[in-house]
């Protein structure tokens, strides 16, 4: 039977640790009701921003320390926090349950800092580009690129996110970027991962979190209609590419199916989205299924990887592989002719470890510095004395314990057989080119893959940052359908002849899911020698 209760939450050196509600400095007391979590009282008084992981315990972002009437940890707090952590009372607040009265103090952990990648790289450049420098990008919501030219057509392309959200207004005719308008999705306060949301929405939220992602889109486009008014120049036409389950939300659809076998989309095809405030159409991106969505079939649409378009594409035979990384990895693979796809859940390890507060591309770089370095061996194992408190490593330096490890080797070992699962069903070709599309494959050290094992070595030399494909698929599919030159029955006849493979039901994926597992021993050095130098 739940009961009202007090919950007093104190500052902390007279400052209250949330960036909400930085300006009070006494206790502030608010009422719970015992039979939810705290984070529930805690999202209603704005003092935190939403749960990361959807409520599962799964990120530890929502720490809080009781103070007085700490409620007994659940199974899941006993095994994601140390044991004299829970004797000094810290607990999640998406699990915790308190019973009676108590105070608090917020321990929150900040998520990592993502750079949006709007930039969309010529990949006619040469392919290997391990020793290029590291890109350096800043969050930012928006970034003018250049004028537009008096009485050109525009087109609005629009790279729906699970984690962030881009837009860009284009010349129709050059493909010109004018403007950059960038935001982190807002639903992500339902959780950071898709199943998450689904989960949100089928309790009640499905209305919120489609005028979350709508609320973006309109203050972007009301920013580019403003833009084009001034220099007289015209939006023809906005195009939305995003995975099956964001266009879901976005469209306000029943997302129920996509989180239960046998994952039926309700709609997959090309669509139109339509807003009153805009007189201009607006698509989004047709998918291939539930977990292969419309931002895989712009990037396709974007490297010119879909032969029923692309005549010259057949006609080479180039062997190519398109890797985009995410809360979901989704791979596909083309000899021109045949096209095979897939993806796997690769969790938080590639869009910012969940406990290290890291971004996947640098935990990709730590972890190799690791093993070259000895402190980690080829089975993902700490040496001491790291092995219970975690390595300090990485600039700016974060703390990795084994189960961040753990979560990247789980992750890597995942990608690692699908991909091998799509290169065994084309028949084993070489494959000439590799693109890495994404935020993750625009930031990646490429060595720093192959230390890992979530890049083979045979792939060296070959492959290529692509940068946001989506987006740059988005504007071309934009483009074609103003212009007529492509239509939804179309892209449906493409899209229906590319093979979708469950990696679930494939039996060779358990196999080689445990062989990549560990990392490749070759990289590994000789045991840590007790000096270790970030």
């Amino acid at each position: 039977m739940s009961k009202t209760i007090k919950v007093t939450v104190v500052t902390d050196n007279g400052k209250q640790n949330t960036e909400f509600e930085a300006g009070r400095e006494d206790p502030v007391i608010v009422t719970h009701d015992s039979s939810v979590t705290l984070m529930s009282t805690l999202l209603q008084n704005h003092f935190i921003s939403g749960s990361f992981c959807g409520g599962r315990g799964d990120c530890g972002r929502c720490r809080v320390q009781f103070l007085k009437g700490a409620a007994m940890p659940t199974a899941i707090e006993r095994s994601v926090m140390e044991p004299e952590e829970l004797r000094q009372g810290y607990r999640l607040a998406c699990l915790t349950r308190p019973k009676d009265n108590c105070v608090i103090k917020l321990a929150l952990t900040d998520a990592p800092q993502v750079a949006i990648v709007s930039e969309m790289i010529d990949v006619t450049e040469s392919s290997d580009y391990i020793s290029q420098q590291k890109k350096e990008s800043e969050y930012r919501k928006t970034d003018v690129t250049e004028p537009i030219s008096s009485g050109r057509e525009l087109i609005i392309a629009v790279d729906l996110g699970t984690t962030t959200i881009a837009m860009q207004l284009m010349e129709l005719e050059t493909g010109k970027v004018m403007d950059t308008y960038c935001e982190m999705n807002p639903q992500r306060c339902y959780g950071a991962d898709v199943l998450s949301r689904i989960k949100a929405s089928c309790e009640g939220c499905r209305d919120e979190l489609q005028r979350l992602v709508t609320e973006i889109l309109v203050r972007g486009a009301a920013r580019f209609e403003e833009s084009a008014l001034k220099r007289q120049a015209v939006i023809r036409g906005m195009c939305i590419a995003g995975n099956t389950t964001m266009e879901h939300l976005l469209m306000g659809y029943d997302v129920s199916a996509l989180g239960c076998s046998p994952f039926v989309p309700v709609e997959n095809g090309l669509q139109e989205y339509k807003h009153p405030a805009w007189d201009f159409k607006a698509w989004l991106a047709p998918g291939i299924s539930a977990f292969v969505g419309g931002d895989i079939v712009a990037g396709l649409y974007a490297l010119h990887m879909l032969s029923c378009f692309e005549e010259n594409q057949a006609q080479s035979g180039q062997v190519k592989l398109l890797i985009d990384l995410g809360t979901n990895g989704e791979m596909a693979i083309t000899d021109g002719k045949r096209m095979i796809v897939t993806a796997t859940a690769a969790g938080p390890a590639f869009e910012g470890g969940a406990g290290a507060g890291i971004i996947g591309s640098d935990m990709i770089a730590c972890t190799a510095a690791l093993l070259q370095k000895g402190v980690l061996d080829e089975t993902g194992l700490l040496a001491e004395p790291y092995f219970t408190d975690g390595v300090i490593a990485g600039s700016p330096a974060v703390r990795l314990c084994s189960k961040d490890i753990r979560d990247l080797q789980m992750a890597k070992a995942a990608v690692r057989a699908g991909v091998e699962i799509l290169w065994d069903k084309m028949g084993k070709p070489e494959i000439g080119c590799v693109y890495l599309a994404g935020g993750f494959g625009y930031y990646l050290d490429v060595e720093a893959a192959f230390r890992t094992g979530l890049l083979p070595e045979q792939m060296r030399g070959r492959v290529q940052a692509a940068g946001n494909t989506s987006l740059a698929g988005a504007f071309r599919m934009g483009r074609d359908l103003y212009r007529n030159r492509i239509d939804g029955q179309r892209l449906d006849q493409c899209l229906s002849s590319i093979e979708n493979i469950n990696l679930a039901k494939e039996e060779q994926f358990e196999a080689l899911y445990m062989k990549y597992i560990n990392f490749p021993q070759s990289f590994s050095k000789p045991p840590y020698d007790g000096v270790w130098h970030k």
